[in-house]
């Protein structure tokens, strides 16, 4: 594993070893049971705590702006996810660490931290249209598709603002000192977000990690944004 912050304050989080949330997508060919084992392998050994992020229904969201059938949606997004969740839980069983869970966001809809954070960037989206349109931008590589209309888009936006929240501020949320979202590369916003180019930042406590495996235990699917 070749964790990667991405920025020198990003480092000094990586480096107290306090917690991290591990960002594992479903369909998406690159998180292999082998390459899921991989990482929370290195996270667990890493980290005091580990908290796995699976998605949540708006997963849905996004496949209906693939072109599927809002009905059949549903029912393949709860599959993907329940699979992807449970490729963790063995993975989790098989290391069996001090102190690592798996969750989806909507676990936490009624918690106030949570709650909050989304809110504020729903508020930010139908206010601020700089911010609209970087994730109207961010939308077409989450959903694998290089044009999108305005209505597509839509659709598969209350993914990301779901999981943005866990790149803002996981410690609050979370109930952490300080935390790092660790994904395979910077996710859509994330280097806007970082640089301090967006109308809202990640807190001083929030880092994020590139999480690249070595060529030995690289799956041989390329990893794709879409979740």
């Amino acid at each position: 594993m070749q964790p990667v912050p991405l920025t020198p304050r990003c480092a000094q989080l990586l480096d107290r070893r306090e917690h991290a949330v591990i960002g594992v997508s479903a369909l998406n060919g690159y998180f292999t049971p082998r390459t899921i084992r991989h990482l929370l392998g290195w996270a667990t050994r890493t980290f005091a705590r580990v908290h796995v992020l699976v998605p949540g229904v708006e997963l849905a969201g996004t496949l209906v702006a693939r072109g599927f059938p809002a009905a059949r949606a549903g029912a393949k997004a709860r599959a993907a996810a329940n699979n992807t969740r449970n490729r963790v839980i063995r993975a989790l069983d098989a290391l069996d660490p001090p102190d690592a869970t798996v969750f989806d966001w909507n676990e936490l809809a009624a918690d106030p931290a949570y709650e909050g954070a989304r809110t504020g960037l729903e508020r930010l989206f139908a206010t601020d249209p700089v911010f609209r349109e970087h994730c109207m931008d961010a939308i077409r590589p989450i959903v694998g598709t290089p044009e999108l209309s305005r209505e597509q888009a839509e659709s598969a936006l209350p993914f990301l603002l779901a999981e943005l929240p866990f790149v803002i501020d996981s410690p609050s949320i979370l109930g952490t000192g300080s935390s790092v979202f660790c994904y395979p590369r910077p996710m859509p916003m994330v280097d806007l977000l970082y640089a301090g180019l967006l109308p809202v930042r990640p807190a001083p406590a929030q880092g994020f990690v590139s999480t690249t495996l070595t060529e030995a235990a690289r799956p041989t699917h390329h990893l794709s944004d879409s979740m």
